[in-house]
């Protein structure tokens, strides 16, 4: 999950600031909204293990000349997002409604951004051969985006009700478009580094179709975090694939050591004589919360013959122990930090595709019932088990 360091009001620094090594200069046409998001982070956290950008997220005012004028004053390379307010909707940014590029240090960076109908056209770039790519990509992508974003908009006003047919139609319309869309890109700039960022943020069945024809030229480049990061997303997919097809009723379950929130060593192998529930779950998962207070009553209902194992794969330490607390969770708890190998890395041993999924165990470490989802049956189920 990703975590917002700091959010500020800036008024639009004025143009004597494009002196700076490090502006980005913006002209604004046919928007009747003066207020611009701009999101950035780091580039080589994009590629981290695991992936925790750390986002700061400020509110910019356009001046008189329908400009912004920024210094990011770019150590390193950063992901910057241009999101105006007009493209939102309750505060919501919409799809189709921004622009994402990449400052490097000592670059200067000018475009234009236009408001289209429902979405955002770049052009005029100048400072970036790399940049100039990515308003390629957006002025195809955000088109198609942007009948994604009404559709979300329409979801945001239902305030929580079920979206009709019609709707859930028209959103699943607009996003095979978008997708198509970004593989139109890629599949004709091979040789870009562009698509190297464009495939990292598009998914494991478009990464899959298209990572290993990259050209050389494409994945040497600033972007090599982020090659690198697919690679290992990849790899994990595979394994977690196979153990998809390996782990079921009556397998054994791999057994793991993984620090606890005193930061000692468990085994899961050390709970041999009990039953196990292996809870996978994530900070950031509501499901995984909704689902914690039936966990609870059988935590508390089974004692000494039930021990629970709860186990977060994408959470930073911070974050984790936070959780754990807040929600004041009884069971052993346990963190992956994913600073191995996509083989060793937790979820992936186990197959696990959706957040959150429970695995039974019985007193051997055979594996009885894998729950995928939080769904109705889960106690049930355990009490017929414990009946035995």
């Amino acid at each position: 999950m990703k975590r917002i360091l700091c959010a500020t009001l800036l008024s639009a620094v004025l143009v004597t600031a494009c002196e700076s090594r490090h502006t980005i200069v913006a002209t604004f046409s046919g928007f009747s909204n003066d207020t611009v998001i701009m999101q950035t982070r780091p580039l080589w956290q994009d590629g981290s293990t695991p992936a925790t950008p750390d986002i700061r997220t400020d509110t910019l005012l356009l001046d008189a000349g329908r400009r912004i004028a920024v210094d990011l004053d770019a150590a390193e390379p950063l992901v910057c997002v241009l999101m105006p307010t007009e493209f939102s909707e309750a505060g919501y940014p919409l799809a189709g409604g921004s622009f994402t590029f990449i400052i490097e240090p000592h670059q200067r960076l000018e475009f234009g951004l236009v408001a289209r109908e429902g979405w955002l056209e770049v052009n005029d770039i100048n400072g970036s051969d790399l940049n100039k790519d990515l308003a390629q990509y957006a002025n195809l992508w955000n088109p198609a985006g942007a009948e994604m974003g009404r559709a979300q908009a329409a979801m945001i006003r239902l305030q929580g009700k079920p979206a009709g047919d019609s709707l859930q139609q028209a959103y699943r319309s607009s996003l095979q478009r978008a997708r198509q869309a970004n593989e139109t890109y890629i599949a004709s700039h091979l040789d870009r580094p562009a698509s190297v960022f464009i495939l990292s943020q598009s998914g494991s069945a478009t990464a899959e179709r298209y990572f290993d024809s990259l050209r050389p030229e494409a994945r040497a480049s600033i972007l090599r975090p982020l090659v690198e990061q697919t690679e290992r997303q990849l790899e994990g997919l595979r394994v977690r694939r196979a153990a998809a097809k390996q782990l079921r009723p009556d397998v054994m379950a791999p057994d793991f050591t993984l620090p606890d929130t005193a930061g000692r060593a468990f085994t899961l192998s050390s709970l041999r004589g009990r039953y196990v529930v292996l809870d996978f779950w994530g900070s950031w998962c509501v499901w995984c919360i909704k689902g914690f207070p039936e966990l609870k009553k059988c935590h508390e209902k089974y004692g000494g013959k039930l021990e629970v194992v709860g186990i977060d794969c994408s959470d930073s330490r911070e974050k984790w122990l936070e959780a754990v607390a807040r929600h004041e969770l009884p069971w052993i708890n346990v963190l992956d930090t994913r600073e191995g190998p996509p083989a060793e890395a937790i979820d992936n041993r186990y197959g696990i595709s959706a957040y959150p999924t429970k695995i039974l165990l019985d007193p051997e470490g055979r594996i009885v019932e894998i729950f995928v989802g939080e769904r109705p049956g889960f106690s049930e189920r355990l009490a017929r088990e414990l009946k035995r």
